[in-house]
């Protein structure tokens, strides 16, 4: 990635070197695995041929160069450096080696014939920088060489391998980024590969700059948006002499040209980003560069079924040309948990190729078709979310929720209502799941505007999601006019499940509003109608009837319908409805004087939930157990500060999703606030419900779950039946608890993901936990200070920092 001029080849690599050499080796940071697995590879026999790869702009050329620079006075006949970057079509290559090297074509002597002497019995390293533009070509002539020159080394770059047999290939990745979502301190931040580059190099253009927490977010974003790429890292400091970090990630936003500069930025022989990718994709032909446009539709990595829905072609050919561009660096690879592949690409390739695809006309095209297969996939988690395996539909809404986004705004934007209602009323499920009801329901709103492209039957859904997501906001009255309409709708189709789905939550809606008399009678009138049409749809009427009848006194008649629905839950195994059918046989317990099966009830829902992540229900699950808790166990102190932390983390869900309590619900959650600022003070329970508030919700799960009753005897703290956890099994248990994942885990302790995932496994078969959850809950118990304590004698948190599972 830098020119190697005519004065840059020598016949020796003298002590001083070829200063561009030397300047390489300086600038690298963040390489020293790579460096060392370099060297390595040049100072073994076997490695003959080693071919460095990777995508433009991530520094090929200046790590071999560095790595050249080391090793090339070990070569007892030095070594020699050839850039090949520049080179015209049609030049022969081992001519051009030949003159490179010195050596005198004009005699008549083939090129062929002079390169065999003066390599043959020499001890030499050959450097071939910029191989892409004579790739086909230097394969015989690299062939030849290693053949008939045993002692001669040859280390290349290019975007792929050469192709010759015995090549040892080393392909280089961008630069370690912020990690997504997580903010790190400011020396911890500055110590990440591509913050670093950006630092060290801004201070050449902008002699004070620093890194503060005042730019640090703006800094951060424009790191990830250069991919970690060392050239457009560069590029973007260089920029710095005139501009905040903030406002060159705007302009890059709009222009790839934002990153450009001149030959003193740096050693790159490209003057911006965007010839650096346009070089690499004039290896392609119109076909595949088509092909490549249609995939950069994409914002998150894929695998070869989902880029099938961007390609009209047969699937033989789509797997070969993907298998190409992986080859040619322009598509990266993962290997996913369950062994199967994901293919992405980096954002600024992907930038070029829909700038690209606006300047042909086609980009309208090409985001239609990405905005179809996300209709499709948002039809498909409607279904998926109601079926067993509805946690991995979340996660896998979770993964595509920027393209979601991005295919509505398309549709928005392009008028196409339709497409945006399916959308918005297949994730219907998943906007409550994930705390973002009010997106929902302004997609729908807005889309039902216009109904002329959906059918019948698609106008039907649209109103029956905008009715129930309007319904967990407590719009009781707009909620049941989107109910009638999608009732009358269901109708005309005769489709009875639907009329009693619809008949079902406008029973919710008399519920919501407290009135048990009228739900009463819409529930039953419900689990009539639905008895013969949808199994999951009439077990959620006798559950939604049997909280109805609890509430109405009738306990013993409320079990009934509740284990019925559960028995169907279960068989179905439908984490979410199993869980919201066990908190009302919760309080059906509770009112048939079962305090111990009313609390392991409301355990078992609590878990789940929290394994579920399902923000709506940790809310109502927080706040009904905490009910049940100070009725039960209503003496403790610590029962007290621990119910002000639950009101306080589900009240900090409601507002942040805007899902409200039903009515009578809220009355109970009221009476307990009021009780808890008695009995602990105004100032106290303020307190304990900011902890709550700032807990993560799962973490605020395992804290209200802590056993209240169960102490222990007193032990050491290093070992023993009681305590079988090494002290890092320890240290991990104790980030588990604070709900830091396997990689916030590996990167506080300063080791490999993979061990961190390892630990984690160890800790829960130890502990015999099925859960994350369940491992917070038993460190909450622990104090390693040396013995353990009852939990009613735990001291409550008194600062304001971020509280996990273990208070």
């Amino acid at each position: 990635m830098y020119p190697i001029s005519s004065s840059t080849i020598s016949d020796e690599l003298s002590s001083d070197g070829p200063g561009v050499l030397t300047v390489a080796t300086r600038c690298l940071v963040g390489r020293d695995e790579e460096l060392a697995e370099l060297r390595g590879l040049l100072g073994r026999p076997a490695g003959r041929v080693v071919t460095v790869t990777g995508p433009a702009g991530v520094g090929k050329s200046r790590l071999a160069a560095a790595a050249y620079a080391d090793v090339a006075g070990s070569f007892e006949d030095g070594a020699r450096v050839v850039d090949l970057s520049d080179v015209r079509p049609g030049q022969d290559p081992e001519s051009v080696l030949a003159e490179a090297v010195g050596l005198s074509t004009g005699a008549g002597r083939p090129a062929r014939t002079l390169l065999r002497e003066f390599f043959h019995a020499r001890h030499c390293l050959l450097f071939l920088d910029g191989c892409d533009r004579m790739r086909a070509a230097l394969v015989p002539v690299v062939t030849r060489l290693i053949n008939d020159c045993p002692r001669l080394t040859v280390l290349m770059t290019g975007n792929e391998r050469l192709g010759v047999y015995g090549e040892v290939l080393l392909r280089v990745a961008p630069l370690a980024l912020p990690p997504a979502g997580q903010e790190l301190e400011l020396k911890e931040l500055r110590e990440i590969p591509s913050v670093k580059l950006f630092i060290d190099r801004t201070a050449v253009s902008r002699p004070h700059f620093v890194l503060t927490e005042h730019n640090r977010a703006a800094v951060v974003r424009l790191c990830r948006r250069t991919d970690g790429l060392p050239t457009a890292i560069e590029f973007a400091a260089s920029r710095m002499k005139m501009l905040s970090p903030q406002r060159l990630a705007d302009e890059l936003e709009h222009s790839l040209d934002a990153l450009s500069g001149s030959e003193f930025d740096t050693l790159s022989r490209h003057r911006g980003i965007r010839t650096a990718i346009e070089r690499q994709l004039d290896a392609l032909d119109r076909r595949e560069r088509a092909v490549l446009r249609r995939l950069a539709a994409f914002h998150r990595a894929f695998d070869l079924p989902t880029a099938q829905a961007m390609w009209p072609g047969g699937v033989a050919e789509l797997q070969r040309l993907l298998e190409m561009f992986v080859d040619k660096s322009l598509l990266h690879t993962d290997e996913c948990s369950d062994g199967e592949l994901i293919i992405s690409m980096l954002g600024l390739t992907r930038q070029y190729l829909l700038e690209e695809a606006r300047a042909l006309g086609e980009l309208d095209e090409i985001l239609a078709a990405h905005a179809a297969f996300c209709v499709d996939l948002a039809e498909s988690a409607e279904s998926g979310l109601r079926e067993s395996d509805q946690s991995r539909w979340l996660i896998q809404v979770d993964y595509w929720r920027e393209d979601l986004a991005s295919a509505l705004r398309f549709l928005t934007e392009t008028g196409d209502h339709g497409g945006v209602v399916r959308i918005a009323s297949g994730l219907h499920q998943y906007w409550q799941a994930r705390g973002a009801i009010h997106e929902g329901i302004a997609l729908l709103r807005a889309g039902v505007q216009d109904m002329s492209a959906l059918t019948l039957a698609q106008q039907a859904k649209a109103f029956l999601a905008l009715g129930e997501l309007l319904l967990n906001a407590s719009e009781t009255t707009a909620a049941e006019d989107c109910l009638r309409r999608a009732r009358a709708a269901f109708g005309e189709l005769e489709d009875e499940a639907g009329v009693a789905a619809c008949m079902r939550r406008s029973g919710l809606v008399a519920l919501q509003r407290g009135d048990l008399v009228e739900a009463d009678r819409r529930l039953e009138e419900c689990v009539a109608v639905a008895s013969g049409h949808g199994t999951a749809e009439h077990a959620a009427a006798l559950r939604n009837l049997a909280e109805v009848r609890r509430a109405e006194g009738d306990a013993s008649g409320a079990r009934r319908l509740a284990q019925a629905a559960l028995e169907v839950f279960e068989q179905r195994r439908d984490i979410r409805n199993v869980a919201l059918t066990r908190l009302v046989l919760g309080d059906v317990a509770f009112a048939l004087g079962d305090q111990d099966g009313a609390v392991e009830l409301y355990r078992s829902a609590l878990t789940d939930i929290a394994e579920l992540r399902h923000l709506a229900l940790c809310a109502l699950g927080l706040e009904k157990f905490t009910i049940l808790l100070t009725r039960c166990r209503g003496q403790s102190m610590e029962t007290w500060r621990r119910a002000a932390r639950a009101l306080g983390a589900a009240a900090g869900i409601r507002a942040a999703t805007g899902c409200v309590a039903p009515a009578l619900l809220r009355m109970e959650v009221d009476a307990v606030a009021a009780l808890t600022r008695v009995r602990l003070g105004d100032e106290d329970a303020a307190e304990m419900g900011d902890v709550g508030r700032r807990s993560a919700p799962h973490a605020a799960v395992a804290a209200v779950l802590t056993d209240l009753d169960h102490v222990e005897p007193e032990r050491d703290a290093g070992s023993g039946a009681g305590n079988p956890l090494t002290p890092r099994e320890r240290e991990v248990a104790e980030l588990v608890a604070n709900g830091l994942t396997n990689r916030e885990i590996a990167r506080r302790l300063g080791i490999a993901e993979w061990t961190a995932v390892n630990h984690v496994r160890k800790i829960m078969r130890k502990l015999a936990c099925t859960s994350r959850v369940q491992v917070a809950s038993w460190m909450s118990k622990q104090d390693f200070t040396g013995r353990r304590r009852p939990a009613s004698a735990a001291p409550a948190p008194r600062t304001g920092a971020r509280t996990g599972a273990g208070e």
